[in-house]
């Protein structure tokens, strides 16, 4: 059976051999995935990778903790902490990204409302954000970021995904002690500015639905 070292070694496609050196997992990288898979074995009995398989799959979660910057034994410790708080019954091994954003820290961690929270909120006050005292100034901005007409015309699941994305971005941001209250690349410009006509409307959330390959009742 290959060790995990030359697996990686070998698994470095698109990586120039000049900068193979720089990206090689030390060992210390190495000690923590493997205690996470052992860990994870008991939490997770189901669909755990075969021990022949080992070495292949913990290359993956290498490179996926790194592209997803989970690089200290403190996020790997949360995420372990998570996946034992919050699973539940759960038996099925989870994939790399899903071990990765149990990582990352939640809204709650900042002292920010969760997002079901915060959500709930968004949708109450929407329309007169001005006079409303936010829980925090997070979901003021989460909500300015989508735009009042999102939240009054948009179907329900599309304003949660805009809306959450946003907000994740502002808890970031926020974490990181970065001003928040600053302009955003949204996913998508809006108008929110003037009177949109209903066809216009229309047009504009067919497009929303489209960039977020969503689809509709009347989608075959």
């Amino acid at each position: 059976m290959k060790s995990i070292q030359s697996v990686i070694n070998s698994t470095q496609v698109g990586i120039p051999s000049a900068g193979r050196a720089k990206k090689q997992p030390s060992a210390m990288d190495m000690a923590i995935v493997d205690s996470v898979f052992a860990k994870l074995r008991v939490l997770f009995p189901v669909g755990a990778p075969k021990v022949e398989d080992e070495a292949a799959h913990k290359s993956e979660w290498l490179k996926t903790l790194a592209l997803q910057d989970v690089r200290t034994k403190e996020q790997v410790q949360m995420g372990l902490n998570r996946a034992r708080r919050e699973q539940g019954d759960r038996q099925f091994w989870p994939t790399p990204r899903q071990f990765a954003l149990w990582c990352q820290p939640t809204a709650c961690d900042y002292g920010l409302p969760d997002l079901q929270s915060a959500y709930r909120e968004a949708k109450k006050h929407y329309h007169n954000p001005m006079h409303h005292k936010w829980s925090h100034d997070v979901v003021r901005l989460a909500v300015r970021e989508c735009g009042s007409w999102l939240f009054a015309t948009g179907f329900e699941k599309d304003v949660l995904t805009m809306f959450t994305r946003q907000y994740e971005i502002l808890c970031r941001k926020f974490a990181k002690g970065e001003l928040v209250d600053v302009q955003l690349p949204k996913a998508l410009p809006t108008r929110a500015t003037r009177r949109i006509e209903p066809a216009e409307g229309k047009a504009f959330v067919a497009k929303f639905r489209r960039q977020l390959g969503l689809r509709s009742a009347n989608d075959e």
